[in-house]
């Protein structure tokens, strides 16, 4: 896996698969720790978009009895 962005759901699939692979014992020790590796920073990713999700949320208010979203950059 690279550094490359992949899509949220495809990071999950990605993960459940190197889950799969290393719970089934049977990779090499090398080809275990790069799976590792590759889970962890798909968990970081992950975990970027989950908080940056979370920001847009937060930016949703209501004013004057409309739903209106702010951009992260405006206050």
């Amino acid at each position: 896996m690279s550094a490359e962005h992949i899509s949220f759901e495809k990071s999950l699939d990605e993960l459940k698969g190197i889950v799969e692979d290393l719970e089934n014992g049977d990779l090499p020790l090398n080809e275990s720790l790069e799976r590792f590796q590759s889970g962890i920073d798909l968990i970081k990713q992950c975990y970027m978009e989950l908080q940056t999700a979370e920001l847009k949320i937060e930016k949703i208010i209501k004013k004057d009895g409309k739903i209106i979203t702010e951009t992260l950059g405006n206050k």
